[in-house]
């Protein structure tokens, strides 16, 4: 059998059979030739030495690809790492497929001009604090975490695990809603870390169908997705205020019984012909205790009822008086 032939276990067939040999050799009282013995335990144990240094060094590299492993992930959301870690997914380009999805696109208002105002210490904990913090909000809601664009967040729900399309709409918007919340307790830490200027961040989230797949160069590419959904996400993020959650007219149709939404707005956005209709997400659904306020006199015929959600006193006082 020539080298090639021969498997890893090679060395310990021939024993064996070398041992079959001998023992088909034994004399009729039992016993073995001493010498030949002697060679058969000989290579037994240089075998069973060379198979623990093979072993020893085979956990080495096992737990030398397993640290490697861990430290790529890191470049790749849990989703997919664990579809490619299956064997799932190929990584190849041009192959694309077409879905529907829901893209979440979020960022810090005016973080450039503030930044201009800190230490690059400062910046830093401020900056990896907040990315951590809604890293681990996308991994609770099971979003796929495309990129990080500086401070701005990129996320869709959909892929590569499918559960199904109001399913991915309404974890995307609860993910907004937790990280809304979330940031107020970063202002928080960041106020008694020294830094007084509060941050907001703006968040738009569209649903529609995108090519997803590998994108880039043989040599580097990034799993991503395309289609003018995701463009809707990113514009009606930039339209939106501070601390706010814009939603496209197809996400509000997903979600409009989970969630409490304005009246329809119409905006006029750059790289839309028409102008698209967005939807601000206040809160769960449910969440409708202590909202309504009214203002009643009767004397002067006076009945005002108001969603203080929606509209603050000081604007309801100037529309009065």
């Amino acid at each position: 059998m020539s080298p090639d032939q021969k498997d890893i276990f090679w060395k310990e067939a021939e024993l064996l059979a070398e041992a079959k040999i001998l023992l088909g050799q034994l004399s009729e009282d039992g016993c073995v030739e001493k010498a030949r013995y002697a060679q058969l335990a000989a290579a037994y144990e240089k075998l069973l030495k060379q198979s623990s240094k093979l072993t020893r060094l085979s956990d080495l590299d096992e737990k030398r690809l397993n640290g490697i492993m861990d430290r790529l992930s890191r470049y790749v959301s849990p989703p997919l790492r664990k579809k490619i870690v299956a064997g799932q997914e190929r990584v190849e380009l041009n192959k694309t497929r077409r879905v529907k999805l829901s893209i979440f696109y979020s960022d810090i208002i005016d973080f450039s001009a503030h930044s201009a105002n800190m230490e690059g210490e400062a910046l830093s904990i401020i900056l990896n604090s907040y990315l951590c913090a809604m890293t681990d909000i996308v991994n609770h809601f099971k979003g796929t975490l495309d990129k990080y664009i500086g401070d701005a967040i990129m996320v869709f729900f959909g892929d590569p695990d499918f559960t199904d399309d109001t399913d991915h709409a309404i974890r995307c918007v609860q993910m907004a809603l937790k990280m809304r919340e979330k940031m107020a307790e970063l202002q928080e830490d960041w106020f008694r870390l020294g830094y007084s200027d509060p941050l907001h961040i703006r968040m738009g989230i569209s649903t529609g169908y995108v090519s997803v797949g590998n994108f880039g160069s043989d040599e580097r590419m990034d799993y991503t997705i395309i289609g003018s959904p995701v463009n809707l996400a990113s514009r009606l993020e930039t339209a939106a205020g501070a601390d706010q959650i814009l939603i496209s007219h197809d996400t509000w149709g997903l979600v409009k019984n989970h969630f409490r939404c304005s009246e329809a707005r119409k905006l006029k956005l750059k790289g839309f012909a028409k102008a698209q209709l967005a939807y601000e997400v206040y809160g769960l659904a449910d969440e409708t205790q202590n909202r309504e306020v009214v203002i009643e006199d009767k004397e002067k015929g006076l009945l005002i009822r108001y969603d203080k959600s929606k509209i603050s006193p000081e604007e309801v006082a100037k529309l009065i008086f």
